[in-house]
């Protein structure tokens, strides 16, 4: 009976284990492909993708109702590919041609610790509107928050893929 508690803890533990990195694991050939690459960034999507001139088809090649992983409905989420007019937004959260794409919310490397891989630092989801007040000062009462700017100009850097140590 013993052993079998045990073996039953153990098999819980690892699932545990397993789901902790879910989609966005260390496996960089899911969305980097030398093969298929359109670009510098070695964006890997279909040879018919718009490759580095967006980000949409590369995330949407996973985030959609047949491959059922969290499945965006662009019309429903924050508008993307159009220029931000109304708002203040970092430039380097925009794409190289000023649009706005997946990644200027999104960093899904597993480097990321971030909510649902936002951009900043929000480590659960009442820090939301921290995270909007990046781009969105107007709509943010001023009071809930100690302080709230767009974070400051800063060079790309290169993404680095961390491996999890083991707990």
């Amino acid at each position: 009976m013993k052993t079998k508690i045990l073996l039953a803890a153990a098999v819980v533990m690892a699932s545990g284990y397993a789901l902790a990195f879910g989609p966005h694991d260390n496996n960089c050939t899911d969305c980097h492909s030398l093969h298929y690459a359109k670009g510098k960034a070695i964006i890997g999507v279909a040879p018919k993708g718009e490759g580095e001139k967006s980000d949409i088809p590369l995330c949407l090649g996973c985030h959609n109702k047949e491959e059922g992983i969290m499945p965006i409905i662009i019309s429903a989420t924050h508008p993307v590919g159009g220029k931000p007019v109304k708002v203040k937004v970092p430039a380097d959260l925009l794409r190289a041609d000023g649009t706005m794409g997946c990644s200027s919310c999104h960093d899904p490397h597993p480097s990321n610790p971030s909510y649902k891989y936002l951009q900043g630092d929000v480590k659960k989801a009442g820090e939301l509107g921290k995270f909007c007040a990046m781009c969105h000062q107007e709509k943010v009462d001023m009071k809930e928050f100690k302080t709230v700017s767009a974070p400051a100009e800063s060079k790309p850097t290169i993404p680095t893929v961390s491996v999890p140590k083991k707990q």
